[in-house]
This record gives C-alpha cells, structure tokens and sequence, in this order.
C-alpha cells in the first residue's frame, strides 16, 4: 500500500516564521471605535487578525463579545485566547449559544426570515450593551443576525469589526453575493479606510489553493459572481480594489510549497474507511505531532461513523462528534485528528486533509444558489489543508471531471514569494 501522507516532506514548511503584513497590521491597529470588515481569501489570516484585535481592544473596554457560527472554531478562538490570559476578559461563543442564552433565540428560527426578525426586538429589549463586537466567518450570518447585534453595540463606540470570504459560504445569503449589495442596507456604514481586502492566502501550499481556486471558479462563474483581483503596479501599490459584492481571486504564496502534489483517488465506497484508518496510521508514523481532518459531505454520516469505528480499532485518538454538543476540544496543538462534516470545521486548518466521497457533490441546475453551496462546501474544504490534501471518490461524475481537469490545469493565480 503507498503511503499517501509523508510528513516528513512538509514539515520544513511548519518552520517558516510569517511575521503580519502590512494589510493585517493595519486592519489590526484600526482605531478602536467605529465599524470595521476585513474580506479576505481562504488563508490569508483573517481569524489570526480578529484574534489580534481583541487583544487590543480589551485595552479599552470592558465588555467585548466574539461570536462565530460553529463550534470548533469557537474552540480555536477560545484556546488562542486563552494562550494570551484573555479568555476571561471576553465572552467568545458560538451565534445561537449567545442568542438562545441571552435572547431565548431557537434554533429552528433561522429557517424563516420572520422567526429571524424576533431576534431583532428581542435583542432591543434585552438591555445588554457591548463596547464591541466582533464576528468571525460572517459570511454566514443571517441579516437580521447583524441587525440584532446593532440593538445590543454601544453606539458611542460602534466598534463592529467582522471578518468575512463569500467564497465559502455554505449556509446561504446570495443576496450578499450580487455587486450591487452594500452592508449599508443593514445600517452598516464602513467608514473610507476601514474596510481592508486579504488576497494573499499563506495556509496553503501553492498546489492546493491552485487546485481549489481552480475547482471553483467554474461554479462562481456559473452563479453569476463576478471575480476581481487586487490589481497592483509595478511598484507594488493598490490601483484596484474589489467591489463589496466582488469575489477576491486569491494569490498563491512560492515559499509556501513543499512539491507536495493533491492526490485524487478512486477506490470502492466500502474499502474507505479501513484505507483511510490505516493511512492516518502511516502518517502519524512519519511525524506524530501533526495534524489531520478527514472532511466529509454533511449528509455521509454513516461514513464518517465506519472510519471513526476504524480509527479506534487502530488506537487512534480522534474527535468524531455524535452531535453538535460534541464538537469541542483541542484543533489547536498538535496533535489533533478530527472526523466530521466539512460546514463543521470551517475557519481550521490542518497539515493534512483527506475528503472521501467527493463523488457525493450534487448538482442542481435548477437551483444555481444551492449549487453555489455544494461547490462551496468542498472549496473550503480543500483548503483546510495547509500541505498534504487527498482526495477519494468511488464513481467518475461532472465534479470528479472538474477535479481531474483543476489537477493538471495551468497555474491561472498570481504568485508571490
């Protein structure tokens, strides 16, 4: 049997210091008041930014609320706090724990645009203030979501500062997708420098984002997204900027490349789980301290319960939640294997990723937003992965074609040392 994941190869990758840039320096150091947003490419330190900036605004005020839309990048935000002794100074929570613990907000509201509309009164009513509030992944954040934290934002500081990338979002909102949206029409008004573009993506090897950008260009196209660089001169100065409504093409980092090529690999649905067991078992061997996720379909969950199963038989601790109650945990320190839906694991990053089923993407064309999704899903999945990403697929299919045809395209981003 090869060996899929060697991490000897990649791990003169995990050494290399990257010091914030000049885009994330001053997104970090934004004056405390007022609204802020970053939009920024799969791994280009969006979250690493966010974290940074709590570290400077508990400096200045006293009730500081953080807020994501799932738990194990909850979990990464709180265990990134808590190396820095902030953990106790801010209220860092999942979007629906803070609402149902504070605003008695169900679950099952967000499924009509009606039910999402109580939150707004019941947040007006609440009498809780925040000096500020920041959001990560808002990608997926309902609007009445935004419009409810505006009811509980201190309005002499209006410090809202958010973090988004349109390209990864599973859970909806297209409207937000089309250029002629603006976060003004939820009372958001971002001031004229206070809105900063991230389109350098230092996560992933070159391969990987190459692959993934490649992957899903086809489908934002076909939903009618217009794509934009970041355009520079000659001497490296911003000449163009992305529209709100814009998708940021990515540039690819050189120094970020191991030569570590994406594996796409066809094997029976049945003989997975056992595969991947023992290729997790291989890798380990080669750098025990290291980090895998194996990502799959929301709907495989018979799938992820067989490799879970094989895992153990193997004595190989993992993290394969049951149930949303159980994904917590460490996805920080190495070493950490998780098993789980892909929607679950956005905003973490693994040295390497393995997909099984990549067969089991739907297409609907008659339904070009819940489509978007599907394709959406498994670009933020891939790039997850920060050096090592296998893909498994049992039956050849259009996504199988468009994968194999992404694998040996040629390089379309810019790159940069």
């Amino acid at each position: 049997m090869s060996q899929w994941i060697d991490f000897q190869v990649s791990l003169p990758q995990r050494n290399l210091t990257i010091e914030l840039d000049r885009d994330q320096t001053f997104s970090k150091n934004f004056n405390p008041k007022g609204f802020a947003l970053i939009r920024g490419v799969a791994g280009s330190g969006k979250s690493l930014v966010l974290r940074q900036r709590v570290e400077a605004l508990v400096k200045e005020f006293d009730t500081v609320l953080v807020l994501c839309y799932n738990r194990f990048m909850k979990e990464w935000i709180d265990t990134t706090l808590a190396q820095k002794n902030l953990k106790t100074k801010v209220d860092c929570l999942t979007f629906h724990r803070w609402a149902g613990n504070s605003l008695k907000y169900k679950y099952d509201w967000d499924n009509e645009a009606h039910t999402r509309r109580q939150l707004i009164s019941l947040a007006k009513k609440s009498g809780l203030q925040y000096e500020a509030i920041l959001v990560d992944e808002a990608q997926d954040f309902y609007d009445e979501w935004f419009q409810a934290l505006l009811q509980v934002l201190d309005p002499q500081t209006q410090s809202l500062f958010f973090v988004y990338d349109n390209t990864q979002a599973v859970y909806g909102q297209p409207h937000r997708r089309h250029s002629n949206w603006t976060w003004k029409s939820l009372g958001i008004e971002i001031p004229g420098g206070r809105s900063q573009v991230f389109d350098l993506n230092y996560r992933n090897s070159p391969e990987i984002i190459e692959l993934a950008w490649q992957f899903m260009l086809p489908a934002l196209q076909k939903a009618g997204m217009k794509v934009e660089q970041r355009s520079r001169d000659a001497e490296g100065k911003i000449i163009n900027t992305p529209k709100i409504g814009s998708i940021i093409e990515p540039r690819k980092k050189s120094s970020r490349s191991g030569k570590v090529t994406p594996l796409l690999i066809q094997m029976a649905y049945n003989d997975m789980a056992l595969q991947i067991a023992q290729q997790v078992k291989l890798a380990l061997e080669s750098h025990s301290e290291s980090s895998i996720g194996i990502l799959l379909h929301p709907s495989q969950t018979d799938l992820k319960q067989a490799i879970s199963q094989e895992l153990k038989l193997l004595g190989i601790a993992h993290n394969a939640p049951k149930s949303s109650t159980e994904r917590q945990g460490n996805v920080v320190n190495r070493p950490y294997i998780v098993v789980d839906s892909w929607n679950a694991l956005k905003g973490v990053e693994f040295d390497a990723v393995i997909i099984p089923g990549c067969d089991f993407l739907k297409e609907y064309p008659e339904d070009r937003d819940r489509e978007f999704q599907e394709y959406a899903g498994l670009y933020t999945a891939m790039t997850r992965a920060r050096d090592h990403l296998v893909l498994l697929y049992q039956e050849e299919n259009a996504i199988i074609e468009r994968l194999e045809q992404a694998l040996t395209a040629e390089p379309v981003l810019q790159t940069e040392a």
